[in-house]
C-alpha cells in the first residue's frame, strides 16, 4: 500500500479551525459523533486533488448539495461556496496544508482562499443569467444591477512552487463551461454515502474487463450465483439497461436488486478508479447488513494493498469499526500497523482530534471496553 498524504493540517475550513492529522496512514478511520466535522475532513483532503484549480473547489463546495438534491431543492453555487468558509465569515480565510508524497518525492501543499465579502455591479449577460424565467420574459422582467459576491484570491503551492489566481465569483455565476485542470495534483476520489442511489455503476465497469471481474467477485460474497454485469438495449425505447445475470434468476435489471449490491458495486469501481492514489469514502456502511462487514471491509482493505490506494474511511458505526480492525492480524503482525484511527469531538470553540493506531485501540477496546466514537 502508500501513503500519499502524511499530515493534514485544517487551518479554517467549514466549522473545523486548527485541526492537525499526524502520523496518517495506508488506512485511515475517521469516526466520531454525528456533526463533529468527519465528511469536513474528507472534503478538505479532496480540496488538495488539485489545489491550483478554483474549478476543483466548486466541486467540492457542491458535494453535500448533490446529495442533498435526491431528497430537497438545491442550493445556488454561490451559497455552497459560501458555506465551505467558517461561519460568520466576515473575513473569509479558507486554508488547508499537508505534508504529501507527489511524482516521486515529499513536498508540501498548500491551499488557501481569502478575499472579501462584497457588492458588484453586474454586465448585461451576467443580468440575463439572473433571471430564470423563459427567454420570452426576460426582456420584460427587472434585470438586477448589482449582486453578492466573493472577490479575492486563491494562492497555492504544490511542488514547492506557488501560484495565485484572482477570483471574483457571485450569486449568478455560471459554472458550465468553466476551466478544469486536466491533470489533477492527486489522483484522488470520494464516495458519498448516497453515490449507489443517483449514478449508474455497471456502464463503466464493463468498459474494462480487469475491472470487471474485481466487481463480480466481491458482489458475489453477497449471491455467489450472480455470474455476469450486462448492458443491454431496451427493446421498446433502444435505451441501454444495467443488468446483472443470475444463475437462477436469469438476466434481471439492477434496478430489481437492493441497495446492498448497488453500493458494494459503487465500492469495486471506486477502487479501479482509484489505483495508484487516495480514496475517500464517507460512510462506508451504508446500505451493507452487518453480516456482510467483515466479507466486504477485508476485500476493500486488501484491494487497495494490491492497487496501492490510500484509504480515508469514515463511520460512526461501532460494528462496521470493529470489522475494519479485524482486517490487521495484530498476533502475527508484531511491528506493522497499516490502520491509524482519528476520532474527531466537537466542542463550542473547536473541533478536537485524538490520533491511535489501529493496535492500541483494539488492545484498548479488548480490555478496558474503550470507546473510539467519543
Amino acid at each position: 500500500m502508500a501513503i500519499y498524504i502524511q499530515n493534514l493540517h485544517i487551518h479554517t475550513f467549514r466549522g473545523i479551525r486548527d485541526l492537525t492529522a499526524e502520523h496518517l496512514n495506508h488506512i485511515n478511520l475517521i469516526v466520531g459523533d454525528n456533526n463533529c466535522g468527519k465528511t469536513s475532513v474528507l472534503e478538505a483532503l479532496l480540496m488538495l486533488r488539485d489545489p491550483t484549480d478554483f474549478s476543483n473547489i466548486l466541486r467540492v463546495a457542491r458535494l453535500r448539495d448533490q446529495d442533498n438534491s435526491l431528497f430537497t431543492g438545491k442550493a445556488s453555487t454561490y451559497e455552497n461556496f459560501y458555506n465551505l468558509f467558517p461561519q460568520p465569515s466576515e473575513e473569509p480565510l479558507i486554508h488547508l496544508s499537508a505534508r504529501v508524497w507527489s511524482r516521486g518525492w515529499e513536498e508540501e501543499a498548500e491551499c488557501t482562499v481569502s478575499g472579501e465579502w462584497t457588492r458588484i455591479l453586474l454586465d448585461s449577460s451576467d443580468a440575463l443569467r439572473s433571471v430564470r424565467a423563459p427567454s420570452s420574459y426576460k426582456r420584460i422582467l427587472y434585470l438586477p444591477s448589482e449582486a453578492e459576491a466573493f472577490v479575492g484570491v486563491l494562492t497555492a503551492v504544490t511542488g514547492g512552487t506557488q501560484t495565485r489566481e484572482s477570483i471574483s465569483f457571485h450569486e449568478y455565476s455560471d459554472i458550465t463551461g468553466r476551466k478544469v485542470s486536466r491533470h489533477e495534483y492527486l489522483n484522488m476520489l470520494y464516495l458519498s454515502p448516497v453515490d449507489h442511489m443517483k449514478n449508474t455503476i455497471i456502464n463503466r465497469i464493463v468498459k474494462e474487463p480487469y475491472y470487471k471481474d474485481i466487481c463480480l467477485h466481491v458482489i458475489q460474497i453477497f449471491d455467489p450465483e450472480i455470474t455476469d454485469l450486462l448492458i443491454l438495449k431496451n427493446e421498446r425505447t433502444n435505451r441501454p439497461v444495467e443488468y446483472i445475470n443470475h444463475n437462477r434468476l436469469g438476466i434481471m435489471p439492477v434496478s430489481t436488486y437492493g441497495d446492498g449490491i448497488k453500493r458494494v458495486l459503487m465500492l469495486a469501481n471506486a477502487i479501479a478508479r482509484s489505483a495508484g492514489g487516495v480514496l475517500l469514502i464517507d460512510e462506508a456502511e451504508t446500505a451493507i447488513h452487518a453480516q456482510y462487514y467483515n466479507d466486504i471491509f477485508r476485500f476493500l482493505v486488501k484491494a487497495c494493498k494490491k492497487f496501492e490506494i490510500q484509504l480515508f474511511i469514515t463511520t460512526h458505526n461501532i460494528e462496521a469499526f470493529d470489522s475494519l480492525l479485524s482486517t490487521q492480524d495484530y498476533e502475527d503482525q508484531q511491528e506493522q500497523d497499516d490502520i491509524t484511527v482519528l476520532t474527531l469531538k466537537k466542542t463550542r470553540e473547536q473541533t478536537l482530534i485524538r490520533n491511535m493506531s489501529g493496535r492500541e485501540v483494539r488492545q484498548n477496546r479488548d480490555a478496558f471496553d474503550f470507546e473510539v466514537r467519543i
